[in-house]
């Protein structure tokens, strides 16, 4: 007992701090646990708790095919939806950049105002090279947030060095 009281004397200073580290690196891994990996197993956390209220429908998606494909330079439209977007990529032969746009924008005549609501919708127009066209690569979006019934183009055509 007078080894124990005798350390204590001489190291009470260390035991304390050493104490206080502890607790400290205890309140770091609850810290690190809670925010940082927390216990959510989906990949978008909880973004996604009630998209399974309004899931993108066969009917809606075919609505926009169709809507695609009445225009004879569409030759190919996928649809599919991955969390909470939308994706539009659409295939055309002879057709201008600004045709192809047009074309596009209509499917948000088919598109509910819910899916509106609860989705971007993200449109990828292509076209490739031919000898009477040019080819281009360009890409829009509609956010949730965007009230209005626009598109927001970015033109993602590829250059060669050459040009």
């Amino acid at each position: 007992m007078k080894k124990i009281k005798s350390l204590w004397q001489n190291n009470r200073v260390l035991f304390v701090l050493v104490t206080i580290v502890i607790i400290c690196f205890i309140a770091m891994g609850v810290v690190v646990v809670t925010y940082f990996i927390g216990f959510n197993t989906s990949v978008y956390g909880d973004r996604l708790d009630d998209i399974e209220n309004l899931p993108l429908t066969d009917e809606a998606r075919t609505a926009i095919e169709n809507k695609l494909k009445e225009n004879e330079s569409v030759t190919e439209v996928t649809v599919h939806t991955q969390g909470k977007i939308i994706y539009i990529r659409t295939v055309f032969t002879n057709t201008s950049l600004d045709r192809a746009k047009e074309i596009a924008t209509t499917t948000l005549e088919v598109i509910s105002d819910e899916y509106k609501q609860h989705y971007d919708i993200h449109y990828t127009l292509v076209q490739e090279d031919t000898e009477s066209v040019a080819g281009f690569t360009l890409m829009g979006s509609k956010n949730i947030s965007n009230s209005t019934s626009t598109i927001i183009w970015n033109n993602n055509t590829p250059v060669s060095e050459g040009e």
